[in-house]
């Protein structure tokens, strides 16, 4: 039976924490079964933190040559 599938950002992510096992007696080329542990199951199953919100500073736009009165 094929458990849940991720994307490799995922995996990356897992397996740089060391929380997935692959099968390596099975080729590459033919796709290595992954393993992920009880750790990788935890993680996976918390929330994952948002972005940090933008603030209102570096996100106004900016003045244009017009509205500030200069004439060419």
């Amino acid at each position: 039976m094929a458990g849940p599938r991720h994307d490799i950002a995922t995996y990356r992510a897992l397996a740089k924490r060391k929380l997935v096992r692959s099968d390596t007696g099975t080729s590459l080329f033919q796709g290595q079964k992954i393993t992920v542990t009880e750790a990788g199951q935890r993680a996976l199953a918390e929330p994952r933190p948002r972005a940090a919100l933008s603030t209102a500073a570096s996100t106004a736009p900016k003045a244009t040559a017009a509205a500030q009165g200069v004439r060419r």
